[in-house]
């Protein structure tokens, strides 16, 4: 039988096609593992979570469409950024196809609704935030603005149910500034408890992969924000704000409504919590806010920062104007401010901050 030769350059060009395949699957299947982890991923997070633990626990119904887009931590890499993206079973729908939230169910034959599926996300950042001042104080007023519940046995952070911060340990700074694990997003049966505990779950591991600090002990739940007051400026009475906060002996909140309860007028602030209190180094310069005044900072028409020595201790009080603002006395940094630095200052032992 007569065999006809191949011609080499035919079987150049098939060697050719075949390795531009390959780099193609190759590099196809670096951007999967890299930047889109799916289903077949089986930890999240930097490793900090698996398929049936953290954000995902809760979810009754299952699971689908887990999607995780990371940059991790690592040794002589202290940041990193996780966003968790996937669909649960959302309770709010019930069989016959009715709605209260965003789903995406189709129809049986019967007319009826499948099960429906809600959104869900969960977005995790570590770093030390940025340096310049304006930028800084900037990115402060966006950690703070939810911190009305302090995390319990003196951890040096915050939570409400959607967000948390928590500062890491002195062995984690950057550079003099102190590294922060911020988390916020929706999940199943979210509390300020469980988004404690996952916060705890990622700054743990974060401070692990990185290897500047030991694991955090187990968190108590934190209490839930309860009524608070100012004198002469929120209180009982119905010509006075609403006023919800947290009272500890280091760490208190007061955030004020008037008549909309989804608009804050102003949110105040001490804490003596040294990890917390570090994040403002530099930021209150030497020069008191006003004459008579035994502490150093400033006083704005939209805000306040200062720092002090209280009972030995330094201590940090703010105060921060929002949309629903009044116009009133009650959120006016110039008489509201003190008002709520002289309550707090008797409160916690601290000899008087600024002349009568």
């Amino acid at each position: 039988m007569l065999r006809t030769a191949e011609h080499p350059g035919r079987r150049a060009r098939l060697l050719t096609g075949a390795l531009a395949i390959a780099a193609l699957l190759a590099a196809l299947m670096a951007l999967w593992q890299t930047q889109f982890r799916p289903l077949a991923r089986q930890d999240y997070c930097w490793g900090t979570w698996s398929e049936e633990s953290g954000p995902f626990r809760g979810e009754a119904g299952g699971v689908r469409q887990r999607v995780s887009r990371e940059s991790a931590p690592g040794p002589g890499r202290p940041h990193g950024q996780c966003t968790l993206s996937w669909r649960g079973s959302d309770p709010g729908n019930d069989h016959d196809g009715r709605s209260n939230g965003n789903s995406n169910g189709k129809s049986n034959s019967n007319g009826n609704s499948d099960k429906r599926w809600a959104e869900r996300r969960l977005e995790v950042s570590y770093g030390t935030g940025p340096e310049a001042a304006d930028e800084r104080r900037a990115w402060l007023t966006g950690l703070f603005a939810g911190g009305d519940s302090p995390l319990p046995d003196a951890l040096p952070g915050f939570v409400t149910a959607s967000s948390g911060t928590l500062v890491l340990p002195e062995s984690c700074d950057v550079r003099g500034r102190p590294s922060v694990v911020t988390l916020t997003g929706s999940f199943p049966d979210a509390s300020p408890a469980r988004t404690g505990r996952l916060l705890l779950d990622v700054a743990n591991r974060a401070a692990k992969v990185t290897g500047c600090a030991q694991e955090a002990r187990p968190l108590a739940s934190p209490r839930a924000p309860g009524a608070c007051a100012i004198p002469g400026i929120a209180g009982p009475g119905a010509a006075s704000p609403a006023g919800t906060g947290s009272s500890e002996p280091d760490f208190e909140t007061c955030a004020l409504t008037a008549t909309d309860a989804f608009r804050w007028a102003a949110r105040f602030a001490m804490t003596a919590r040294p990890r917390i209190v570090a994040l403002f180094d530099g930021l209150t310069g030497d020069t008191p806010p006003a004459p008579g005044w035994r502490a150093h900072g400033r006083i704005e028409a939209t805000g306040a920062l200062i720092r002090a020595d209280c009972a030995g201790r330094p201590t940090v009080f703010t105060m921060r104007t929002g949309p629903g603002r009044t116009g009133t006395r009650a959120d006016d940094p110039r008489r509201a401010f003190p008002a709520f630095v002289d309550a707090v200052a008797g409160r916690i032992g601290c000899a008087p901050l600024r002349s009568a």
